[in-house]
């Protein structure tokens, strides 16, 4: 399920190496179509919440969209909806192929 305002996997270039709770990932300010993942790829969004813009991570935020985190782990367990995101980083700018090699696992 994506918006109308999705871009395609392909088409991001705002890459940035980053964690989500302790997990390896890309974080764009993108909102990403989901269906254009490359296979073993896994995406939630970010929905800011009172006093901050990394509140929770989401399948699709519907309010207070602020980016999407791109990983080879699930982000979110089967089944659940949400997670609070307890603590993330946002590092330097990377391409896709040059991630995705140092972060093999």
């Amino acid at each position: 399920m994506a918006y109308e305002s999705s871009i395609p996997f392909a088409d991001i270039r705002d890459f940035r190496n980053a964690e989500i709770n302790g997990i390896p990932a890309l974080f764009t300010i993108s909102r990403l179509d989901s269906e254009t993942l490359p296979a073993d790829f896994h995406s939630c969004e970010v929905m800011g919440g009172r006093g901050s813009d990394f509140q929770w991570l989401v399948p699709l935020a519907l309010a207070n969209f602020t980016g999407t985190f791109v990983s080879r782990q699930p982000l979110l367990r089967k089944g659940q909806a949400y997670a609070e995101i307890r603590r993330y980083g946002i590092y330097d700018v990377t391409a896709f192929d040059e991630w995705s090699e140092n972060n093999n696992s």
